[in-house]
């Protein structure tokens, strides 16, 4: 497809060959997961990094050996991050939104440290632990990103902060920016339940915690009140603050084309659903739901990140129905201008149900899921691979697209060696040459709900 062009950088090597380092289409650039080996063996030591990079040594050995390994892979993954995005026509300045995944979350402060130097101005970004961060080695730090390319598409334009790190009203919980822009878009970070402007930053655990208008889901009873109140208060407060992050942009929530909700505990999934539904009535935007190992800090239950689209523009907004049962309260994809935002595909069949085994499929799955199955590490898993394909196919092509025009795709899965069921199907979906940017995350509930193995999120061109 004309429309992307794959990104090749000097001495870097893709994580996940044979999809590129990059994919650039109508002046924005996606960024493949970006790991600290794609130029060789990664940094192991301080001593291996340059002093910018350094800010957490003591000068001990035993006492640096941690600290040391994760601030030379942040640093080596960065490094190679900017490098992905220079040849791309682009820079850390201009990133519009990135996910950092964390191995073991501890060690954020030592990854802050060295992001701080090649980030001053930050973008917004959603950090999480997983279960394993993907890739050749056993990785402390994986990345990817959307960033813009200055003066390719008079539409996108460079990157506007709207909300700073250091927002009055609302002020980051580390380095981050909480919203950027691009022309008529616009990126939030991951926002989370602290209430970061008041004294202490305390952690909404309860309806206590919320005024009355966030109260909706109580009952006045203790039981029910202590377990559906954590979860309900922390979702109505992430959306609440998320609003106002929005409306002092002169936005607001129905103008979200995309929100993807990181969860710790599937378990919540039908009250979070309840409250966001309670947000969103008419204009529903697509949608994303995983369980990750760790999310925000200090018993955060849920971390919510926006795609908005200014009213101000000429750019039309299209909901692309499911053309199946809707598995949740979204549409199946979100058409913006030439980007199509799908909601995260999962396994299912067409009453929305997980499939369990290649004989649920149709005879065309059957006949690229059977052999695979019998190889695959846990029941279902090619069919379900097979599944969200298909479902992500279905849906682009009534958005009048194709698997080939995707731009950006993630596979979460709760095994590295998942992956390689999942590739085995997806070569008989997507060829080599229209690969999309790729980054597979590695977390303990891939789907919204249990006995889900896989689910895709991708940003797709439009017809």
């Amino acid at each position: 497809m004309s429309r992307k062009q794959s990104v090749t950088a000097p001495g870097l090597s893709p994580a996940y060959a044979p999809y590129p380092l990059a994919v650039k289409a109508e002046g924005l650039v996606f960024v493949s997961g970006v790991r600290g080996d794609q130029a060789g063996p990664p940094p192991q030591r301080f001593d291996d990094i340059p002093e910018a990079g350094r800010s957490k040594e003591q000068g001990f050995a035993l006492v640096d050996e941690l600290e040391g390994v994760v601030s030379a892979e942040s640093w080596s993954t960065h490094d190679h991050l900017e490098k992905v995005l220079v040849a791309a026509g682009s820079s850390g300045e201009q990133i519009l939104r990135q996910h950092i995944w964390q191995r073991d979350k501890r060690f954020f402060p030592v990854y802050e440290s060295v992001r701080k130097h090649w980030q001053p101005t930050p973008a917004p970004s959603s950090g999480l632990g997983v279960k394993h961060v993907a890739g050749k080695l056993n990785h402390w730090i994986g990345i990817d990103a959307i960033a813009v390319c200055p003066g390719e598409n008079p539409v996108f334009g460079e990157r506007t902060v709207v909300s700073e790190v250091d927002n009055k009203d609302l002020p980051s919980a580390s380095h981050y920016s909480q919203a950027v822009s691009s022309g008529p878009l616009v990126f939030t970070a991951g926002h989370i339940a602290i209430k970061t402007a008041e004294p202490g930053m305390p952690l909404v655990d309860s309806f206590n915690d919320v005024p009355e208008e966030g109260r909706f889901l109580a009952t006045g009873r203790s039981h029910p009140d202590s377990r559906d109140g954590p979860i309900a208060a922390q979702t109505w407060f992430v959306y609440n603050e998320l609003r106002r992050t929005l409306r002092s942009q002169g936005l607001d929530l129905e103008d979200t084309v995309q929100a993807t909700i990181f969860l710790a505990d599937l378990r919540d999934l039908a009250t979070v659903h309840r409250v966001h539904r309670h947000f969103f009535t008419d204009a529903m935007p697509s949608l994303c739901l995983t369980g990750f190992d760790e999310v925000g800090h200090r018993g955060c239950r849920i971390e919510i990140e926006l795609t908005a689209l200014r009213r101000d523009t000429a750019i039309e907004r299209r909901s692309i129905d499911w053309p199946f049962a809707a598995p949740y309260a979204a549409p199946g994809a979100t058409q913006v201008g030439p980007f199509v935002f799908f909601s995260g595909m999962v396994g299912h069949d067409d009453a929305g149900r997980f499939v369990r085994a290649a004989a649920g499929l149709p005879a065309e799955g059957r006949r690229i899921a059977e052999p695979i199955e019998e190889v695959e590490p846990r029941q279902g898993l090619a069919a379900q691979c097979w599944s969200a394909l298909k479902n992500l196919e279905a849906v682009a092509s009534a958005a009048g697209s194709s698997l080939a025009g995707l731009a950006k795709m993630t596979v979460y899965l709760g095994d590295f060696g998942d992956l390689q069921i999942f590739e085995a199907v997806r070569r008989h979906f997507i060829e080599d040459g229209d690969l999309p940017a790729f980054e597979c995350v590695i977390i303990q509930g891939p789907a919204p709900s249990p006995g889900g193995h896989v689910q895709i999120e991708a940003i797709g061109l439009a017809g």
